[in-house]
């Protein structure tokens, strides 16, 4: 649906009214704009609803409705599901992950303005996930990096949370002050011994390193790119069976994790990419 500045005004100044109180609708112009991108969120939401009412030419007004009470329900589904992920999370000891989790996102849900400023994110989600949210905003932003959040806990839940722990700790002694992408500490560790193809005889760490320097050296960076999607399918397939939203997120970090091996490998540096 487009709609033009003539049929949009109408609607940002009844928000304006709702601002105002009904007292007026006269605003800031800064003020102004932030409702006209609060009308623009919520009748992008209408169209990403497909309800056969969003496909008929509706008028901005209606399309404006519909997209409002989309994100206030949107907003009580995350919320409910943020209830039901808290109970299991686990931050391994890192406090950012927690800080973010347990403090930021919660005050999300008692800051956002879904009326008047739906497009604000009002908080900053600082603990990194593995891919990054985009460029999106507001509720949706919250609802995919809940969504990243949640697959992470799931891959990292395949483990004890000792093992966890002590593959972070391989990794930086002090891992519980850094800002990093845990996730992905653990997918470079699992992936790493499935390069080496490690067995169960027990190996020195020089050996382990020595080996996967080897293997690295006999691919180029988009072979071994390759080589890391099709073990990362595997993994999961043998281990969640049908989970092609946790393939293709844990598949994002290939392309990175590739790169760094080629470069880590040439420079005798690997300890600085896999933790073993």
């Amino acid at each position: 649906m487009e709609y033009t500045l003539e049929q949009l005004i109408p609607v940002v100044a009844q928000l304006a009214k709702k601002y105002t109180s009904g007292e007026s609708t006269s605003v800031t112009y800064e003020r102004a704009s932030s409702l006209m991108e609060a009308v623009l969120y919520c009748i992008g939401e209408c169209e990403s609803g497909n309800t056969p009412a969003g496909k008929n030419g509706i008028s901005a007004e209606a399309a404006y409705r519909m997209g409002y009470e989309r994100v206030v329900e949107k907003v009580k589904q995350t919320g409910e599901r943020y209830n039901d992920m808290i109970i299991r999370f686990r931050a391994y000891g890192n406090e950012n992950y927690y800080d973010t989790v347990t403090k930021a996102l919660p005050g999300f849900f008692l800051k956002y303005d879904a009326r008047f400023a739906p497009q604000e994110n009002v908080i900053t989600m600082d603990y990194p996930t593995l891919r990054p949210v985009g460029d999106v905003s507001g509720i949706r932003a919250v609802e995919r990096y809940m969504e990243y959040i949640g697959l992470e806990q799931k891959f990292m839940g395949a483990f004890s949370e000792e093992y966890v722990r002590e593959v972070l700790r391989k990794f930086h002694k002090k891992y519980e002050k850094l800002f990093c992408n845990l996730c992905s500490i653990i997918l470079r560790h699992v992936l790493g011994y499935m390069l080496i193809k490690k067995g169960t005889v027990p190996e020195t760490e020089q050996a382990e390193y020595g080996r996967l320097e080897q293997v690295v050296g006999r691919y180029s960076k988009e072979q071994l790119k390759a080589v890391l999607e099709t073990m990362t399918c595997r993994m999961v397939r043998e281990k969640w069976r049908d989970e092609p939203e946790m393939e293709e997120y844990l598949k994002a970090d290939c392309a990175d994790f590739a790169s760094e091996l080629k470069v880590a490998a040439e420079n005798d540096n690997l300890k600085k990419v896999v933790a073993f």
